[in-house]
């Protein structure tokens, strides 16, 4: 080890707080991080910096002794081999000289006056109680710069810097980043931070053992110091990698959590700050599992096993009332269910049902109950009549690799009285899950007392309040009820309210239809339905939503499509009088369009037309959108979702109705003679890492200025250059076409591309007359695979990013679609086994091969044309009309006759 004080204290007076700084290849961010320090309100010098190098292999040391010169701070820096964090903050340890010492992460940044505010506070609370200081932890995006009070502990901060009773108040307090701890207490018990705990909770395990050591109860909180800290936008930091690594799942968990519990119960009683530090780390693990985007999906299955048997000896040191009252975040009933009975070695056995829905066109009634193991026998009596249930499903949440805990979905006939009985006993219903009742009387049930007792007084009335503050109160709501009746968005609301009422509105938008794509672009499933519902169905007041400058506008607006733009007051109007919203897409802005605070909940049905087959799980993100139905293409996928799994969908909404652009697609491909079927047309989809963030409200995203270093974009121009692809398209006469997916059409002209490639977007051209001119495809994990596979055109995927695209950082994950076993074309891995499969179809006459041609024929038996009447047909189903033949009903029928 090579030591180096930079700044000797000789003669200086002794720090009262030092800092200790781990730095490991972080060189890009110190010049944030130290400019935040030589900011700091009364100079840095009073405050003894020590650095630790942890082997950096980049310019870090070199950036740190360049600082430390310039501002001749009262700096150490010491530089080691590469031990990980804790080792690099112990050794940091051995060289503190000071009273208090904080643990900084030099990819952070403070507030200016951060350890000023920390010194006036440690001033003020000179009790020797008070040994243990934080700051108020605020994430910030590197992004965008945006610095945002939403960290989920934030909460312990909303009343300003005090002292916490951690007996009273059992907060969590686990980041070591914003922490202030007595060095004379680390000494005498001898503390240092476990190398073993990792690859992360090495803050947390530090903190609970100090606390635990020195029987410390009280936590000062410091609201006005900022410690702000970085979100990386590339996914690089170790809390978000950290799920990929075993050891997250064992020595963490075994040496970290269950340790601490025992060394706890060792002592005493379990205090519940530390059930509560425990519990807070471990919820993460089961939200993230439910979590839209997570890393968690790639996580190694060979450590569930032994996570599952730790996590049995945890909760069994951890009381149900903990667990249950846990409020520090959000946390799903879901996930706190699996750990008060998930790993019980009883099944959990429902003791009620939940009322959730009551669907008064169809008159039925959508119960839903918890259960683990087999499932219940099932006895439902409606009006003193038994029935079985009109529609049901099993939702499974499966937790690393195993299933929980399980939940009912059952719809029943609408009765006056309905009574359900489950193994045989009468269970109650209810309108609200639940846990039971807590063990002690907290704010959480003192509060609405209060506030209900308070609300019984007229307060204008309240005979203690003085004349002058009963003025100054009147005077303040009156010029408040003001300032809130001049408000824009009410002012517009209420606006919104008098036209919803109007006689010609009313008349105009009387249960309308309403059918949209992305707001920024048609030619989808939702434009094939309406074009279909304004020929065929002229009692159905259908209006198409686009956005005005989108591209597709004047192209609808001539052939007599009755648009509203999208955003404007007359599309408002639209969306409150509708009876349907039919859409290819389910994104926030389609399916929530209006702000709920002023408008309410939406009266629609909405109809989720998708935008291609769904062959992965996307139960995460849809489970949570208000869909009444769910359009299916293939049998394969419709029973993927309305059988037991992840979805919470039942066959009452997945139905199987093919897609409405499928229909056009097949005239289209039949009406192209083979000689003008001459493209070789190379379609991949997107991927979430490498675009812009997405703009709120709209399908448009900030471009990503190194898209093009990309491993994506890099592979594709490998491609698109490759010779050998450009001889097999001129010795067979094809065109080649590049064509990704609409999100990545701001990089598109960033695509240097050799003269015989043409490169398209979805915007300029029709995807379907594309499709139709194919002579092969060429894709990744995109559904175009179907629309090539239901028009018999020979395909081929490139997956060289399987690992990376399934790691849960995309929308979903993998699912019942297995592309060796189902897909419609050869798999390939790199661009010469691509170009290798593109040359044996040219070879076969671009025909499809025996084996794939199969496989399209089970996936699509029924090519009849029809799609989009059984799709209105299913959407008037809605409103109580008859339920109709699903798609592959046909094949049945037709081979009886």
């Amino acid at each position: 080890m090579a030591k180096s004080d930079l700044a000797g204290r000789r003669g200086a007076a002794r720090p009262r707080i030092a800092a200790v700084i781990a730095t490991y290849n972080v060189a890009s961010y110190l010049p944030e991080f130290l400019a935040s320090l030589a900011n700091q309100a009364g100079g840095i010098q009073r405050v003894q910096l020590v650095f630790v190098n942890d082997g950096s292999t980049d310019d870090s040391e070199r950036v740190i002794r360049a600082w430390v010169e310039k501002h001749s701070a009262t700096a150490t820096v010491i530089s080691q081999s590469n031990g990980g964090v804790a080792a690099a903050r112990n050794a940091g340890l051995d060289a503190v000289d000071a009273d208090w010492v904080t643990f900084c992460d030099p990819d952070d940044v403070l507030s200016d006056d951060y350890f000023s505010q920390v010194t006036k506070f440690l001033d003020i609370y000179q009790d020797e109680s008070v040994s243990v200081v934080c700051t108020h932890l605020m994430p910030f995006d590197e992004r965008t710069g945006e610095r945002t009070d939403t960290h989920p502990l934030r909460h312990k901060f909303q009343k300003g810097s005090r002292v916490i009773n951690l007996h009273v108040e059992p907060t969590v307090h686990v980041s070591a980043g914003n922490t202030f701890l007595r060095t004379s207490v680390i000494d005498e018990l001898g503390l240092r931070f476990d190398a073993q705990i990792r690859p992360n909770f090495e803050d947390g395990h530090f903190i609970a053992r100090y606390l635990l050591g020195s029987d410390t109860h009280r936590l000062g909180v410091v609201a006005s110091a900022k410690y702000y800290y970085r979100t990386r936008g590339n996914g690089s930091s170790a809390t978000q990698t950290s799920f990929l690594m075993p050891e997250k799942y064992t020595t963490l968990v075994r040496h970290g959590f269950l340790a601490l519990l025992r060394e706890a119960s060792e002592r005493g009683t379990i205090p519940r700050w530390l059930e509560n530090t425990v519990l807070y780390d471990l919820f993460w693990y089961f939200k993230n599992e439910l979590a839209i985007r997570s890393l968690t999906a790639a996580a190694p299955p060979e450590v569930f096993d032994e996570f599952h048997e730790l996590m049995r000896e945890i909760l069994e040191l951890i009381g149900d009332d903990a667990i249950r009252t846990f409020d520090v975040m959000g946390v799903e009933f879901a996930v706190k269910e699996t750990f008060l009975k998930g790993y019980k070695p009883e099944p959990l056995r429902p003791d009620y049902v939940r009322l959730n829905v009551v669907d008064e066109s169809r008159q039925e009634v959508h119960l839903t109950y918890w259960f683990s193991g087999a499932e219940p026998t099932e006895h439902v009596i409606v009006d003193d009549v038994e029935v079985a249930p009109l529609y049901s499903t099993v939702q499974e949440y499966q937790f690393y690799g195993r299933t929980l805990l399980k939940r009912r979905h059952i719809w029943i006939p609408r009765g006056l009285r309905s009574i359900i009985h489950l193994d045989g006993l009468q269970v109650s219903v209810v309108r609200g899950d639940q846990w039971g009742h807590a063990e002690s009387l907290t704010y959480k049930q003192l509060n609405p007392t209060i506030i209900g007792q308070r609300r019984r007084h007229k307060a204008e009335l309240d005979p203690s309040q003085s004349l002058l503050r009963y003025v100054r109160s009147k005077a303040g709501q009156t010029l408040l009820a003001w300032r809130r009746n001049l408000d824009k968005q009410k002012l517009k609301s209420e606006l919104t309210a008098v036209q919803v009422h109007s006689p010609t509105v009313r008349r105009r938008f009387h249960d309308a239809w309403v059918f949209m794509d992305r707001n920024t672009d048609a030619n989808d499933n939702a434009e094939h339905l309406y074009r279909y519902a304004r020929e065929h169905h002229p009692e159905i007041n259908a209006w198409f939503v686009l956005e005005r400058r989108s591209e597709d506008w004047d192209r609808l607006k001539a052939e007599g499509f009755r648009l509203v733009s999208y955003g404007s007051a007359e599309w408002r109007l639209l969306i409150l009088h509708a009876a349907h919203l039919a859409s290819s897409h389910a994104d926030a802005y389609v399916v929530s369009p209006l702000d709920g605070r002023q408008y309410g909940q939406p009266r629609f049905k909405y109809s989720f037309l998708q935008h291609g087959i769904t062959q992965y799980d996307l139960s995460r993100w849809l489970n949570i959108k208000p869909i009444s139905l769910l359009v299916t293409g293939t049998r394969a996928e419709q029973q993927s979702i309305a059988q037991s799994s992840p979805w919470a969908f039942s066959d009452r909404e997945a139905v199987l109705t093919g897609f409405p652009r499928h229909d056009a697609l097949l005239r289209k491909r039949a009406s192209t003679p083979e000689s003008e079927r001459d493209t070789i047309v190379i379609m991949p989809t997107w991927r979430q890492n490498i675009v812009g963030a997405a703009l709120r409200g709209s399908n448009e995203r900030l471009r990503n200025e190194r898209f093009m270093e990309s491993e994506y974009a890099q592979t594709y121009l490998q491609l698109l250059h490759d010779e050998r692809l450009a001889a097999v398209a001129r010795e067979t006469g094809r065109r080649i076409i590049f064509m990704p997916h609409p999100n990545m059409l701001p990089y598109l002209a960033d695509f240097a591309v050799p003269a015989h490639v043409d490169v398209l977007s979805y915007r300029e051209a029709d995807v379907q007359q594309v499709l139709a001119s194919a002579s092969t495809v060429l894709t990744d994990y995109s559904s175009i695979a179907f629309e090539a596979a239901v028009v018999d055109v020979p395909l081929v995927y490139l997956q060289f990013d399987a690992d990376e695209f399934f790691n849960g950082m995309h929308i979903g994950r993998r699912g019942y679609f297995e592309y060796e076993r189902h897909g419609f074309g050869p798999v390939t891995h790199d661009v010469g086994q691509a170009v290798d499969a593109i040359a044996d179809i040219a070879s076969g006459g671009y025909r499809v091969a025996p084996t794939y041609a199969e496989r399209a024929r089970e996936a699509f038996p029924v090519r009849d044309g029809r799609n989009c009447e059984r799709v209105i047909g299913a959407m008037k189903a809605l409103d109580g009309g008859p339920r109709i033949e699903e798609l592959d009903h046909a094949v049945r029928h037709a081979a009886h006759v």
